[in-house]
């Protein structure tokens, strides 16, 4: 049986966080997260399955603070554009927040499968969001909430496709 230590996952998310960002994807190591929370690796594997798995939490934290900035944005967006390009901008700034992360991440062994899977659950959660701002806007075409969801998702990560771009994809929604 696991010996349970107090606050365990707490620490090593935050340890790992910090090295994340101090040393990029290729420098993080279990092993010397387990070393700066004094604790043995093998306890790491009670709360994460491997080093994808605990980045994928650490991200994940930062995600649901991005989630919550996207709420916001739609609940206060007297338009569709203003709720769109509130949430291109948080998806944005997450982006540019783990930027290094990935790119790190792709060169290395990462499992591409790992983040491949997450897409789509994403999708769905900004969908969500955006469809709930189009009810609320009393818009006809929330049918396309998932695609809308796709685009602005895409569009938050390509340096060519601003703000603008989003605005008069809104404005032609009914």
């Amino acid at each position: 049986m696991p010996k349970i230590i107090d606050e365990a996952r707490t620490r090593i998310l935050i340890t790992a966080r910090r090295k994340l960002f101090a040393e990029g994807y290729s420098g993080l190591t279990l092993r010397s997260v387990a070393q700066e929370c004094s604790i043995a690796v093998g306890t790491i594997y009670n709360y994460f399955k491997d080093k994808d798995t605990l980045v994928a939490s650490v991200m994940m934290e930062d995600w649901v603070e991005v989630l919550s900035r996207m709420d916001q944005a739609c609940a206060g967006a007297a338009t569709a554009a203003d709720g769109l390009v509130g949430i291109q901008q948080a998806i944005k700034d997450f982006g540019s927040l783990y930027a290094a992360v990935w790119d790190q991440f792709s060169q290395t062994s990462g499992s591409s499968g790992a983040i491949n899977s997450r897409h789509h659950m994403l999708r769905e959660q900004i969908a969500q969001r955006i469809l709930g701002m189009m009810e609320r806007l009393d818009m006809e075409d929330t049918a396309l909430a998932p695609v809308l969801a796709e685009t602005v998702l895409a569009a938050a990560l390509q340096p060519d496709i601003g703000q603008e771009e989003i605005r008069i994809l809104a404005g032609r929604l009914r």
